[in-house]
């Protein structure tokens, strides 16, 4: 196919060579691809993150084995470990197991220019560890600090590249994918290292979600449901290891083009998403890219089940790429299995479509 605009040599292309993670009731890739197979159900009010005692919807999608850790194998003493962000902690896990998937010794990346951009949006053990804790507040703030977690990363391998954290709520992992692309397409960088976290451990956080309005009252998460009741939340932990397909010994994915953009002001307010900035952002993306939407046999929503936010998103897609159409666009969203996973979302998305 032709893309002038953004045409590059096979060999030259942006692409997700390795793939690592831990999602609801799924402690791995496999599991979570024989759960989504099976339809399964992956939330629970059974999680023991916090007691029933709260007013609030208790449903979330947990990940398991939360506290363990083999600190020795990633040289941290254990007394930093031990009030160690955890998503920090798996965070070093499943990066190694992505590099290792990409079939590359993370020892051989030592000294090269590979950017890690991990995509958090906040941490909900920081202030137990930082000021709820006499003791706990002597030890060193890097292992509870979201703006650490990225560096981390790049002191444990080695490695030189951008190392930074984008926090841009919800499309935080898509917006750090772009970033990594445009990167690599740049030669800022060899290869990116994205990874994206999310957990469920504070029920004031989870108070404040629901005073929002964005919770569903029964727990589940319904992408396109007409009432849009909401969604449950869903923890996350996902890395993806993104090089040139020249340097690549496996390729899942090959990522043909990045863009985002912003709505601006709005008269409805701050979080509620424009129907005409999405559609900017479709047609700009498929034009630049050559594509048909003809082309498309799948969409990857992102679709929470939210009144609002579902409605524009459909209406947008609808609009600017089924107009164009001569046969229907299937949709779906991994929402409805495993909830929102918030800054991790993005990656939840791509974990599902490289299956």
């Amino acid at each position: 196919m032709n893309r002038p605009n953004i045409s590059v040599d096979a060999e030259e292309e942006i692409v997700i060579s390795g793939i690592a993670g831990r999602f609801p009731n799924s402690d791995n890739l496999k599991e979570f691809q024989e759960n989504l197979f099976n339809k399964a159900d992956l939330g629970s009010s059974d999680h023991g993150r916090w007691n029933n005692s709260y007013n609030i919807p208790h449903q979330i999608g947990k990940v398991n084995n939360i506290e363990k850790f083999d600190s020795e194998f990633f040289n941290i003493p254990a007394t930093e470990a031990h009030i160690m962000d955890p998503m920090t902690r798996m965070l070093l896990e499943h990066t190694y197991e992505a590099i290792i998937d990409a079939g590359v010794n993370p020892k051989e990346l030592r000294g090269t220019k590979t950017s890690v951009l991990t995509a958090i949006s906040q941490s909900e053990t920081r202030a137990y560890f930082s000021f709820k804790s006499s003791e706990l507040a002597r030890l060193p703030m890097t292992g509870c600090n979201v703006s650490f977690v990225a560096n981390t990363i790049s002191y444990w391998l080695g490695i030189t590249g951008q190392s930074h954290n984008i926090d841009t709520a919800c499309s935080s992992s898509i917006s750090a994918i772009v970033k990594a692309y445009e990167q690599i397409r740049s030669g800022n960088c060899d290869a990116a290292i994205i990874a994206s976290a999310s957990l469920c451990l504070s029920p004031f956080v989870q108070m404040q979600f629901c005073n929002l309005g964005v919770l569903s009252s029964d727990g589940y998460c319904k992408p396109f449901d007409e009432e849009g009741a909401g969604y449950m939340r869903g923890e996350t932990i996902a890395v993806v290891y993104l090089q040139k397909a020249k340097n690549a010994r496996r390729i899942y994915a090959t990522i043909v083009h990045g863009k985002i953009n912003c709505d601006g002001f709005k008269e409805e307010g701050i979080t509620f998403p424009s129907v005409e900035k999405q559609k900017i952002l479709l047609d700009e993306f498929y034009k630049e890219c050559e594509i048909s939407p003809n082309e498309l046999s799948y969409m990857e929503a992102h679709a929470t089940g939210t009144l609002v936010g579902d409605r524009i998103e459909v209406m947008s897609i609808d609009q600017t790429l089924c107009a164009k159409r001569n046969t229907p666009l299937l949709m779906g969203s991994v929402k409805s299995n495993i909830g929102h996973s918030e800054p991790a979302s993005g990656l939840c998305q791509i974990a599902k479509v490289t299956f």
